[in-house]
Parts: C-alpha cells; sequence; structure tokens
C-alpha cells in the first residue's frame, strides 16, 4: 500500500465507498456537526473576550492592537461562524472561516509573543488551538488536517530559530506533537464512528424500504415515491405516470404448486420487472401479485410503451415450474393539481379494465 493511499484512508472516513453515499455521508455528517460548530463558536467567543480583558493586564507591548485582534477580529469570526450555522445556504462560507480563524489565532500569538521574553506564558494558547482544531472545532478530519498543519508550520517557522531555549525547545516540540498526536487520533475515532453510525442507519433505512421476498421497493417506500413525484410535478409542472400490474391468475400457481413455486414466481417476475425499466423508474410490490412502477418525467405515451417492453419480456419468459405467465397492465399520466387518492383509483380503474376485457392487456386513462 502506497504512502498516498494509506494517507486517503486516514483522511477519508469513506475511502472506497461509491460515490452517492459519499455524497449522502457528507451531508448527513455536517448536519450532524452544526450544532457543535455552532455551540462551540459561541463559547470560544466567550474565552476569547475573556482572554483579550485579561491580556490588557499581563500584556506590557501593543494592548490596543492585540484588543482589537483578540477581542474583535477573532471573537467577531467565531461569533460570525456561530450565526451563519442557523443558515444552511451559509455552510460553505462558515466552514471556510472557521478552518482559517485558527491560523489567525496562531498567527497573531506568534506576532505578539514570539521575540517577547514570557512568551512561554503565551504559548499555551498555540497548543490548545491545535487540540481545539482537531477535536472540538466540529471540523471534518481532513478539514482540521489541513488546518492544523498549517499552523503547526507556522509555529515551527517562528519557533524554532531563537524564541525559546534550547531545552524549552525541545519541550516545546514535544507538546506540539502530543497536541497534534492526540488530537488527530480523536478527530479520526470520532469520524470512522460516525461512518459507522451513519452506514449502519442507511442499512436499516434500506432494510426497512426493502420488500423482503422480491428485493423490490415495499408498499412504504413506493408511496413515498409516489408522493415525491406528485409534489414535484405540482411545483415544477413536469409529467409523471404510473404502471399498475397484475400477475394473471396468480391465485392457481399457489393452489396447483403451493406457496414455494409461488414466491419463486414473485421473485422472476419481480426481476423481469426492475431489469426491463429505467434507472429512475421506482418499482414497488403494492402486495401479493400486484406490482406499480413510477416513471418520473414520463407522459401518458411513453408509459405505455415501458409497459407494452415489459409485456413482451412477461409473454416471453420461462418461469420455474409453471412456464409461460401473462399480466395484466393499467397505465395513467399525472393530471394537474390532482392528489395521490383520485390518480391511483384511476390507474386501478385502468388495470381492472385489463382484466374485464381478457388480461394479458394494457388499458389507459
Amino acid at each position: 500500500m502506497t504512502l498516498i493511499s494509506t494517507l486517503k484512508r486516514l483522511l477519508d472516513p469513506l475511502y472506497g465507498i461509491p460515490e452517492t453515499a459519499r455524497e449522502e455521508f457528507v451531508a448527513w455528517y455536517r448536519q450532524a456537526r452544526v450544532p457543535q460548530i455552532r455551540y462551540v463558536a459561541f463559547l470560544t467567543t466567550v474565552l476569547y473576550l475573556i482572554y483579550a480583558a485579561t491580556e490588557q493586564n499581563v500584556a506590557g507591548e501593543q494592548q490596543g492592537l492585540r484588543l482589537f485582534v483578540h477581542g474583535v477580529l477573532v471573537s467577531a469570526a467565531l461569533l460570525a461562524v456561530g450565526v451563519m450555522s442557523f443558515y444552511s445556504a451559509w455552510y460553505r462560507p462558515m466552514l471556510w472561516l472557521l478552518s482559517t480563524a485558527p491560523i489567525g489565532a496562531v498567527a497573531a500569538n506568534l506576532y505578539f509573543n514570539s521575540q517577547q521574553g514570557d512568551f512561554a506564558y503565551y504559548v499555551p494558547e498555540i497548543y490548545l488551538n491545535l487540540m481545539w482544531t482537531f477535536t472540538v472545532s466540529g471540523l471534518a478530519l481532513r478539514q482540521a488536517t489541513l488546518t492544523a498543519s498549517i499552523s503547526v508550520l507556522l509555529i515551527l517557522a517562528v519557533t524554532l530559530g531563537s524564541s525559546l531555549e534550547p531545552g524549552v525547545q525541545r519541550l516545546h516540540l514535544v507538546w506540539i506533537l502530543a497536541c497534534v498526536s492526540f488530537g488527530f487520533l480523536s478527530a479520526f475515532v470520532l469520524e470512522k464512528a460516525h461512518k459507522t453510525m451513519f452506514l449502519n442507519q442507511s442499512r436499516l433505512a434500506l432494510s426497512a424500504s426493502i420488500d423482503g421476498l422480491t428485493g423490490l421497493w415495499n408498499r412504504a417506500r413506493i408511496d413515498q415515491f409516489f408522493a415525491e413525484e406528485v409534489a414535484r410535478a405540482n411545483r415544477y409542472g413536469t409529467p409523471f405516470s404510473l404502471i399498475l400490474i397484475d400477475i394473471d391468475h396468480f391465485k392457481s400457481v399457489n393452489d396447483t404448486h403451493g406457496h414455494t413455486v409461488g414466491d419463486t414466481v414473485l421473485r422472476q417476475f419481480a426481476a423481469l420487472l426492475r431489469d426491463n425499466v429505467r434507472s429512475v423508474d421506482k418499482v414497488g410490490r403494492l402486495g401479493g401479485e400486484e406490482f406499480l412502477i413510477v416513471l418520473p418525467e414520463a407522459n401518458e405515451q411513453q408509459a405505455q410503451a415501458a409497459a407494452r417492453t415489459l409485456q413482451q419480456r412477461i409473454n416471453g419468459f420461462d418461469f420455474d415450474t409453471v412456464c409461460r405467465r401473462t399480466a395484466s397492465f393499467g397505465v395513467t399520466q399525472f393530471l394537474a393539481e390532482e392528489g395521490l387518492h383520485s390518480m391511483l383509483e384511476r390507474v386501478d380503474r385502468a388495470l381492472y379494465r385489463a382484466k374485464e376485457n381478457g388480461r394479458n392487456r394494457i388499458e389507459a386513462l
């Protein structure tokens, strides 16, 4: 394993995970960290105001500039982070400000104190800054590592000179190493724990949305997809359609061959539906031998074409034990400002008409 791949594994909590899951995790993790960022930013603002006031009684030089930097600039930046955390549109600049504020605080500390004889009294702020960046700030591991690395480079560039006595300097380096290593390890473990929590929640959510027999979306999830499409169509005026499918004379399969054979037919039928629709189409099992397909951005003609394709695949497929089976199809398109129940009722009537007219048919209403 190369050094680059090792670093990627360390800094990326979803290394090797598909891009869709990665995007979902980033959004989920950011939302999970927002309360921490908010309250830490407000608390740190208060602490910096106290520090700025106390510094006026200790520092012998540049008191006005120190008060402006610590009491105004750093405090205002942290306060702005806390305020921006309430508005999702401001998350990106919030994270940018949260990433740069610690670097600015370190730079200010070094500028004011590195050449002073009492630098040792002020250097704990630097150590706390490094720990804060990793473990308290709410930054993701990758962002925290970048921020802390820039801060460490600044610290080393200034303090490896004549800022500290040789013995104290070695102790200073040990403290920096300890802060970075403990901070990185804590942030790494925390982010890994969030990854595990996210993946477990995703698995639970998926299992709760899948029909156990066929692997299609279950009734609750397909109803949710349907409701989302209704809301989107009402908002943007985009078309969408439904296909309701029922396996013809399925009861005779169970009565003649048993439920084990019937379950096999249902699984094979579900695979035919799933494999012969678009990737954006949602296929669900409503119950028994009845299936519903939600076709986003498809009008009635396109839905009928999709139904004909499915009909051909079903009619030409040899199911285990029972060989050929057929199905009846009801098709309908969403009408403006229509509700869920009226559209479901209409597609159900279309399916009923297909059965009444001899089955193995496609009817549209």
